[in-house]
């Protein structure tokens, strides 16, 4: 992966022969993580994460996911193809109901801090801690500057956050989202003073804020919206980043990988049809994306294509991230 480049990862991870594009594997050492990362026919670029904490089976038994099972199960799945290993990344609480900026500042600093303790002694101890970034559950710009600054100070320039996860509560969804890009602010604040930092935001990565977060110098970033909205919804992405129900469309004009070798009615019978074809086109258009995003960061104009995007994406709270990302940060 290019230093340069931005790149994307696919999260919840059906296998999908021959589309080889770059996915996220949890550290758990499961049959299926094992066949990603060792079966020839399918093994693509992955981003290796520390475990969702909020959900079975460490929603119920958070022992088993500490820093040297973490690691050590990451280890067994490191190939040639591994682009990181994000480190363990300590949640406020167990209450995943109450936004972390809702809680008082002595405890999100704990958890902050603990989280910090962990990469350090994955840096210590790992076998490729190159491929190693410090991962944090952070929701406040005044909080991410400071531990965000630290770990620059301490050697750590592969930084990572979780993002998202009170996006799923409607009532926090857009200031979750704004939150996301405070902490971003923050990043970029450090960015002047600790040249060549690497930045991958792990969630709350849907497509229409791909090109945000590419102007916010993320590297990476990870999101399952394109597989969940196949599956689960039944939803296509169009070219304008908006999901629409693949058995609401009359019609149909597609000229990415999946749908252009296909007449358009022949295209939008397999998308009513299947899942899967759904998600291959979901994938697909992300890819595009990814494309546009990295012809503009070669060609110095993210700023342009970003506010392009916004315009089609007609959403206040995304132009308000454009703004806190252009250097008009919060007070807090």
């Amino acid at each position: 992966m290019s230093a340069s480049l931005f790149q994307f990862y696919r999260t919840f991870v059906p296998t999908l022969r021959g589309l080889n594009d770059p996915v996220v594997l949890s550290f758990d050492n499961t049959t299926f993580s094992k066949a990603y990362a060792t079966d020839p026919a399918i093994i693509p670029h992955h981003f290796i994460h520390s475990g969702n904490f909020f959900s079975p089976p460490y929603s119920k038994k958070p022992e088993l996911r500490t820093k040297e099972r973490i690691l050590s199960l990451q280890e067994k799945l490191v190939n040639n193809r591994t682009d990181g290993l994000m480190t363990l990344n300590v949640p406020v609480n167990g209450d995943f109901k109450t936004p972390y900026w809702k809680h008082v500042k002595a405890d999100r600093l704990k958890a902050l801090e603990t989280s910090l303790k962990a990469a350090l002694w994955a840096n210590e101890n790992a076998q490729r801690p190159d491929l190693l970034y410090a991962g944090f559950e952070v929701g406040t710009f005044r909080d991410a500057r400071y531990i965000f600054e630290r770990a620059l100070n301490a050697g750590l320039t592969k930084l990572s956050a979780g993002f998202g996860l009170f996006s799923r509560l409607a009532k926090f969804r857009s200031e979750d989202r704004v939150r996301q890009f405070e902490v971003l602010g923050a990043y970029n604040q450090l960015l002047g003073e600790f040249g060549g930092a690497r930045f991958h935001a792990s969630g709350g990565s849907s497509l229409n804020a791909l090109e945000l977060l590419a102007y916010a110098n993320v590297t990476s970033a990870d999101g399952s919206s394109a597989v969940i909205a196949g599956l689960a919804y039944g939803s296509v992405l169009t070219a304008s980043g908006r999901l629409v129900r693949a058995d609401k469309l009359g019609e149909w004009t597609c000229n990415c990988e999946f749908c252009s070798d296909k007449s358009p009615l022949d295209a939008l019978n397999e998308l009513k049809r299947s899942p899967e074809a759904r998600v291959r086109h979901n994938v697909h258009m992300v890819r595009l994306s990814e494309a546009r995003i990295n012809d503009a960061l070669e060609n110095n104009t993210i700023a342009e294509l970003t506010q392009q995007r916004l315009v089609e994406y007609d959403k206040q709270d995304l132009w308000r991230c454009y703004a806190i990302v252009s250097e008009k940060l919060p007070r807090e």
